[in-house]
């Protein structure tokens, strides 16, 4: 049963793709054969859900979303949160973008209900520089994320605990798809998750994704994403924490506006350190 319910977001992710075609697969404008003078000129809108700072992409001037997001809960992570985000970032000078995402959400833990809450989520902060067009139809990026301990433990809204992760990544450009990867290392700090203390260790992430245009203005997400585990959990007989988290995800990106674009995504979780399934919807304001 735990099998079959998180593989019920693909049913919403055949239904978004196939309304998505039908309402947008007549557009008479081809999209744009070689996407490259985008990239180094004047910033990418199709961002990436779950690898966005990790992405080797950069915004035009400035990136403004806010984001609704619905996580259901894993053995690993025992905590249902709806969460409301806000996502920014900035390109201060041509090759470098700055930003972050700091959320309020609220959680219910089934059959512990003295756990349910509702608080601030951890505050993500990342810094990186973009190589657009350092090898021909290739972008690299290098970056730091930071994650600030804001979120509230309790209610199973963050680990209080400080993480510093370094990474790479790189876009491939062909003419029907933008091919990413990524690789990160990220150190974590001792934390605590409802009452549990976490020892933590060195955490590696790998993700690969791929941006299909399907109209104009429209293109398919897809991410594949997997971090070891993040914690070692001291408690005996639980494996809290310790959890590696893979993680599946699937959306859309719909420019509707010059400056605005409409984005939505489910996802399922692999491992038990991430989600069961995720459903994000977003509208991202740029210049």
């Amino acid at each position: 049963m735990r099998v079959l319910n998180r593989f019920r977001p693909a049913l919403l992710l055949a239904a978004i793709v196939a309304v998505t075609s039908v309402a947008f697969g007549a557009d008479p404008e081809p999209a744009p054969a070689d996407p490259a003078p985008v990239a180094e000129s004047s910033g990418i809108t199709d961002r990436l859900f779950l690898a966005f700072a990790q992405d080797a992409a950069i915004v035009t001037s400035q990136w403004w979303e806010g984001q609704l997001e619905f996580d259901d809960g894993s053995s690993g992570v025992p905590v249902d949160v709806f969460l409301v985000r806000g996502v920014v970032a900035f390109r201060p000078v041509k090759s470098l973008e700055v930003g972050g995402r700091f959320g309020f959400g609220q959680s219910s833990a089934p059959g512990t209900a003295n756990n349910d809450g509702t608080g601030a989520t951890d505050l993500d902060l990342y810094g990186k520089w973009v190589f657009s067009n350092a090898l021909e139809n290739t972008d690299f990026t290098a970056g730091l994320l930071f994650t600030v301990p804001t979120g509230d433990d309790t209610a199973g809204l963050g680990y209080n605990a400080f993480s510093t992760q370094a990474f790479g990544g790189v876009r491939y450009r062909l003419e029907n798809v933008v091919l990413g990867t990524h690789v990160g290392f990220r150190l974590n700090g001792d934390g605590k998750y409802q009452g549990q203390d976490l020892a933590g260790k060195t955490s590696f992430e790998l993700g690969v994704s791929a941006l299909f245009p399907l109209a104009n203005r429209v293109s398919f997400v897809g991410e594949l994403q997997y971090e070891s585990a993040r914690f070692d959990n001291p408690s005996p007989g639980s494996s809290l924490g310790s959890d590696a988290a893979t993680q599946a995800l699937a959306g859309v990106n719909w420019t509707a506006f010059p400056r605005g674009t409409f984005r939505g995504a489910v996802g399922i979780g692999l491992t038990d350190g991430a989600p069961d399934f995720r459903v994000l919807l977003g509208y991202a304001f740029h210049f």
